[in-house]
């Protein structure tokens, strides 16, 4: 808008020059001056600025415009002025202290990171995995030396990406210790000084969810499997969860030695009652020997015998077809092995033997189970649910109800879809 010069006549009769620049930050901005001389320089000093704005504004790129408009719409939310900005861009450069530091580019620190998580052990996909995070976060910014990374920059990705991908506070909490890590790589080898993580608000983990499945779930998962010959296909990975304290990791995902042979039947024995993880498909430091109780052998001998494939094929989409049959909404993550571990202790009457078969990192969840006082006759029960038993019950009135109830939920759910148009 041109401003507009007019004389005005104010309470009193005194003449004044108005020029009326229109509404300037929510206010409409109308200065008085005694002359029309003084209200002319006004425009002029106004036009003089409108073309130094729109020359800079014409040579910057398309990107930077957009995100410029970006930054002052939200700063506009917010009511937040360029001044407060400044000043806290000023204090987080001394905060920083960028002359005590070795300029070092982003993209370099997150190579540094990598190198330093797999001369320390970890495996090449949690490397992987992670450097995809780290990578993304540093699209535009590959080049930009880590230590001027602002925190906002971080807090406002984080929370973007966990809006689209509908992250949990777990996941909040897991992500924000990755960029944590990388900012410590950086700290020790002088790129920085300040984490900025420690600047974002700090996620709290949620408490640990403590369950298993009851024995009359773990029932119905089995009498699902043994609903037909596709179902039948995953008795293996189910039977060596359930009852032989395998990772569903161990059993179906290739090891990342492309040279190594993945988990299959040569490594069950069962005339010995024993199960070998391998190194190569272990987890870190958990490579062991499953002493196999009769209920795994005696379910393993069944898959066998129906010619499941180790690893499994299809596994995620005939389990999901189990749930769907038998109505179950909830599979807990690493379920089958928890019920294992917890029932064992019935058996071995020994944690630290219950560790041997499950694998050290069942310490942790050892103490969290215990606290269950699952009854000693219910974790034997639990051992009772053979083949045998499974095919009695899917003949009795139970089993039934169970496929009536969920086929019915089924219709209910489907009838309450919307209709396309």
């Amino acid at each position: 808008m041109q401003p507009i010069k007019r004389k005005v006549v104010r309470p009193g009769g005194a003449e004044k020059w108005e020029v009326d620049f229109g509404i300037v930050n929510g206010h409409r901005k109308r200065p008085l001056v005694d002359t029309e001389k003084e209200a002319d320089a006004l425009v002029d000093k106004f036009n003089k600025d409108l073309k130094k704005a729109g020359e800079f504004w014409a040579h910057m790129d398309e990107s930077d415009r957009l995100t410029v408009t970006g930054i002052l719409l939200q700063m506009a939310e917010t009511k937040t002025s360029l001044g407060t900005v400044w000043e806290e861009w000023k204090k987080f450069k001394r905060e920083t202290n960028s002359t005590a530091v070795t300029p070092t580019a982003y993209e370099d620190a997150v190579d540094e990171f990598k190198k330093r998580k797999l001369s320390a052990g970890k495996s090449q996909r949690y490397v992987d995995e992670t450097a995809q995070l780290l990578v993304k976060f540093g699209q535009g910014r590959e080049r930009q030396n880590i230590h001027e990374i602002a925190p906002a920059a971080l807090e406002n990705w984080l929370a973007e990406k966990a809006k689209e991908r509908e992250w949990s506070v777990s996941s909040k909490k897991t992500n924000q210790s990755l960029f944590s890590s990388l900012w410590d790589v950086a700290i020790d080898k002088g790129w920085a000084s300040l984490n900025i993580c420690d600047r974002l608000e700090q996620i709290k983990r949620p408490g640990q969810r403590v369950e298993i499945y009851p024995n009359e779930t773990v029932m119905n998962i089995m009498a699902g499997a043994m609903e037909n010959d596709l179902t039948k296909a995953v008795l293996a990975p189910l039977s060596l969860g359930l009852f032989g304290c395998m990772r569903p990791e161990e059993v179906s995902e290739p090891p990342e030695d492309p040279k190594a042979k993945p988990f299959g039947w040569h490594d069950i024995d069962l005339k010995h009652g024993l199960t070998t993880v391998r190194p190569e498909i272990a987890k870190v430091g958990d490579q062991r020997t499953v002493r196999l109780q009769p209920t795994a052998v005696k379910w393993l001998e069944l898959a066998k015998a129906c010619k499941n494939a180790l690893p499994p094929v299809n596994e995620r989409r005939l389990v999901d077809a189990i749930c769907e049959l038998i109505g179950l909404d909830n599979w807990i993550r690493d379920g089958l092995r928890k019920n294992c571990a917890t029932h064992l202790r019935a058996v071995y009457k020994n944690d630290y033997e219950v560790i041997k078969d499950c694998g050290n990192s069942i310490r942790i969840l050892l103490k969290h189970y215990a606290a269950l006082h699952t009854p000693e006759s219910v974790s034997m029960e639990h051992w009772e649910i053979t083949p045998k038993a499974v095919e009695a019950y899917r003949k009795t009135a139970a089993w039934k109800k169970v496929l009536r109830d969920a086929a019915e939920k089924r219709a209910n759910a489907s009838s309450e879809e919307p209709v396309k148009p």
